[in-house]
């Protein structure tokens, strides 16, 4: 088997001779809440999922690891295939060597055993009045 041009070994996402003046590496995490909220404002029901972007700009053959607080939460998990798999299966810790550029780390749910509290809560007003057909909504 030969490998394509400019690729070392068997990461097809990494191409050989990468350098850069200033090492570094951007994170986003992105979460998003979808829940269900009674009259009385009280979660029903909800769902955190999240993705984790990255921007690489590393010299060489980078080999990075990313550890959470409480592993235990992320589930469902899918990944790009720069990620160490088993290792994550075996020790709930996402180790890749990250291509070089933007790209999709991975994406998860959050096993909230229960409802997660609201980081918001918009209570809505409503005003109408009879008499000049008129109303007016307040969120508050």
């Amino acid at each position: 088997d030969v490998l394509p041009d400019g690729t070392i070994s068997n990461m097809p996402w990494r191409k050989t001779g990468v350098k850069y003046a200033q090492n570094e590496i951007y994170l986003d995490i992105i979460e998003e809440i979808d829940a269900i909220v009674d009259k009385n404002g009280q979660i029903i029901t909800s769902e955190v999922t999240g993705i984790i972007s990255a921007n690489s700009k590393l010299s060489g053959v980078p080999d990075l690891v990313l550890s959470f607080v409480d592993p235990g939460l992320i589930d469902d998990c899918s990944f790009h295939p720069c990620v160490r798999y088993n290792r994550f299966e075996r020790d709930r810790i996402v180790s890749f060597v990250p291509p070089d550029g933007a790209f999709e780390l991975m994406r998860y749910r959050v096993n909230t055993q229960g409802n997660v509290a609201a980081p918001c809560y918009c209570q809505p007003q409503l005003n109408f009045e009879y008499a000049n057909d008129q109303g007016s909504i307040i969120v508050i």
